[in-house]
């Protein structure tokens, strides 16, 4: 049996830091088991983190996502009622370790990839990707009403 599954994006994981929403809990509340961040958007959203063009409340919540994912991941312990979340490496498919290049990667087509290889849903509020998203025939997980998250 699949489990329901969903790829975060960067801007999703700014959620709990703007708006106090807790993405993971309303993941589950969606019926998602299995929640999944790609390495670069980690890795994306640790230089929004690092930037020095960044202030005030976006760098606070590039902070708290990325201290929510590393602690999620960290911190977890099997528990039959909670979801799971993985890393994923650059990979194709769960626990893929194809390496991340030096060159830039198009984040956002890296998702798109993913989440069909996968057969995921995307969380994201991004209107460019979710256009793309839409296109390929992938369900969006996004913010409604600044207070919980919405499947479509």
């Amino acid at each position: 049996m699949l489990r329901k599954r969903v790829i975060v994006d960067t801007n999703a994981l700014l959620i709990p830091g703007e708006f106090g929403v807790d993405i993971f809990e309303e993941l589950e509340v969606l019926g998602y088991e299995h929640v999944i961040v790609p390495k670069v958007v980690l890795n994306e959203l640790d230089r929004l983190r690092q930037s020095p063009y960044l202030k005030g409340r976006e760098k606070i919540a590039a902070n708290i996502g990325y201290s929510l994912v590393i602690k999620y991941v960290q911190d977890r312990e099997p528990e039959p009622y909670r979801c799971k979340m993985t890393i994923n490496e650059e990979g194709e498919g769960e626990g893929g370790r194809e390496r991340e290049r030096d060159i830039d990667i198009d984040t956002d087509e890296w998702i798109v990839k993913l989440a069909l290889k996968l057969k995921a849903a995307v969380l994201t509020n991004d209107e460019p990707l979710m256009r793309k998203l839409s296109k390929a025939g992938i369900a969006t997980v996004y913010l409604r009403g600044e207070n919980r998250l919405e499947e479509q």
